[in-house]
């Protein structure tokens, strides 16, 4: 009755084949598993993006006749800032001159006549 030290052949046999199927079980899981994920892989589609026309490139002349305009526009903006001070400048000096004037007609010639 020693059972657990030499269990019968039929017993063997018997663990034998369940660690068979287990094996055969686990193999084909392991199969399907890479199926699915074979699967998985090749089926997904590549993401899509919005394509956009490529517009042509601009010639040299047209590159040329966009900086000319920038150039211009910069010309323009130095001369109307250039004519801004000589006129500012110019009207200061006349106030200035003004003040001067009536403040020298105040002094000599306003004080010669008798207060009424």
């Amino acid at each position: 009755m020693n059972n657990k030290r030499n269990p019968d052949p039929e017993q063997q046999n018997r663990q034998k084949e369940l660690a068979e199927r287990e094996r055969e079980i686990a193999e084909r899981e392991r199969s399907l598993r890479l199926r699915e994920m074979e699967m998985e892989l090749y089926k997904a589609e590549p993401p899509l993006y919005q394509t956009i026309k490529q517009e042509p490139g601009e010639s040299k002349l047209q590159r040329w006749g966009r900086q000319l305009k920038q150039v211009g526009k910069y010309a323009l903006v130095v001369v109307v800032v250039f004519a801004a001070v000589r006129v500012g400048t110019m009207l200061a000096s006349a106030v200035i001159v003004g003040a001067i004037a009536w403040v020298g007609y105040k002094l000599f010639f306003d004080s010669d006549k008798p207060n009424k």
